[in-house]
């Protein structure tokens, strides 16, 4: 599978970065400029061999039941990269201005993708031409599918739709999995602000155990869990533990990260992750201020390097900090390996803007410009700390070299095979 558009949208910010030394001037660009050249990044030089093979495997890895092979790699036909140069008869100010933009979010009021969704539809008006208004629609359903048509599809590519995307698509899509309406190949995508890696945890409450063997032992001998479907990257080490033949049941059908919490309230699930510190004290702060909820093991980034996860477990709830999930179960370094691998997709394309694939290049230059104005605005961040969301910018470029790496990864059939479930590609 080829990333064309994405290569060539990679291609032109490089140009255009080295055409900038040559012109002279020492003076760094401002921020919300256009075009504003993205930081280049250290080219991996097997990256395009590996998505382009000169001699194809002597035995195809055969995929699950179910799965959808790839198609065969047609010609690439690379579409005019995008440009800043003035488009005679376009104004970008007229364009936007008294213009509705829809920001499409594919889970409930309350989440992570919806806030992000409406913290940037605040501040993006600031750096789009025009200062349209934005509306943000929550359109649940498939875990996050129904975003797609009528972002990608049943719209006119003006630039006047974005939508707010899983992982979990773009995953399957590396494994040849067809996402219906979707095309990672095609797809314009514009960045996120979302693309840190941090600390994420297990809870229960505290009644039905403070560790990982008490829970399970508490619960039968099985530890229920709740996700919107397979592939949730909340999920990611409760899937993970289920795989590898865990004591664990991933319960799938929840609308968002609001019902998750209150179904976890409700003790119809035994543990979530949404009693983090920023779900926690805005949708049930009594589990913080009557310390109910303790973590069982994590996963991400190190607790010591992590001082907020550290005093909200230790301080706010009263507890120990929990071990690394690889310390609870018996693994091989090939699952492992497994793990990590997709960990790295999430945590770098995690709430990832997209657009119309058909969007004329100088308008969704536009758009490339604005978003990244907006994640690195000051108020925008004060905005996310305050609902203790953190923030990280990654731009296309950024987004095209994860999606290289994981695709060498995925070489190795046992990888392969496991990142497909991990993906929820497979029932």
């Amino acid at each position: 599978m080829r990333l064309t558009r994405l290569f060539a949208l990679t291609l032109a910010l490089l140009m255009a970065a080295l055409l900038a030394v040559a012109c002279g001037g020492d003076e760094e660009p401002d921020p919300t400029a256009t075009p504003t050249p993205v930081p280049a990044v250290t080219p991996t030089p097997t990256a395009m061999d590996a998505m382009e093979p000169e001699e194809p495997a002597a035995t195809p890895t055969p995929l699950p039941p179910g799965v959808t092979p790839p198609p065969p790699t047609p010609t690439p036909t690379s579409p005019p990269p995008p440009t800043a140069t003035p488009i005679p008869g376009f104004d970008p100010e007229e364009h936007f201005k008294n213009k509705r933009i829809s920001i499409n979010v594919g889970f409930s009021p309350g989440g992570g993708y919806d806030t992000f969704g409406r913290v940037v539809a605040k501040f993006l008006p600031r750096h789009l031409p025009g200062n349209p208004r934005i509306l943000v629609r929550n359109l649940t359903g498939g875990g996050g599918e129904r975003i797609f048509r009528p972002t990608l599809v049943d719209i006119e590519p003006e630039g006047y739709a974005a939508a707010v995307v899983h992982p979990r698509f773009f995953k399957r899509e590396l494994v040849g999995i067809d996402v219906p309406d979707f095309d990672m190949n095609e797809i314009r995508i514009i960045g996120t602000a979302s693309a840190v890696s941090t600390v994420s945890a297990q809870f229960a409450f505290r009644d039905l155990g403070t560790t990982w063997d008490e829970a399970v032992a508490n619960a039968g001998g099985e530890l229920k869990v709740g996700a919107t479907e397979p592939g949730d990257s909340g999920g990611l080490a409760t899937t993970f533990i289920e795989l590898v033949g865990g004591p664990i049941k991933n319960i799938y059908g929840y609308p968002g990260s609001s019902d998750i919490a209150a179904a976890f309230d409700r003790r119809e699930i035994d543990i979530t992750t949404r009693g983090s510190e920023a779900t926690a004290k805005s949708l049930f702060p009594e589990w913080v201020e009557q310390q109910q909820i303790v973590p069982l093991f994590y996963w991400g980034a190190d607790p010591s390097t992590d001082q907020a996860f550290t005093n909200y477990v230790v301080n706010d709830l009263g507890a120990e900090l929990p071990p690394h999930v690889f310390d609870i179960i018996d693994l091989t370094e090939e699952q492992k390996t497994l793990f990590s691998v997709t960990e790295t997709i999430n945590d770098k394309m995690s709430r990832l803007f997209i657009m119309h694939p058909d969007t004329p290049d100088h308008i969704y230059q536009v758009w490339v410009d604005a978003f990244r104005a907006t994640a690195h605005d000051p108020e925008f961040l004060e905005a996310m700390s305050l609902l203790n969301r953190e923030v990280g910018y990654a731009g296309p470029d950024e987004i095209v070299q994860v999606l290289q790496e994981g695709l060498i990864a995925l070489e190795d059939p046992v990888l392969r095979e496991g990142f497909i479930t991990l993906a929820g590609g497979v029932d």
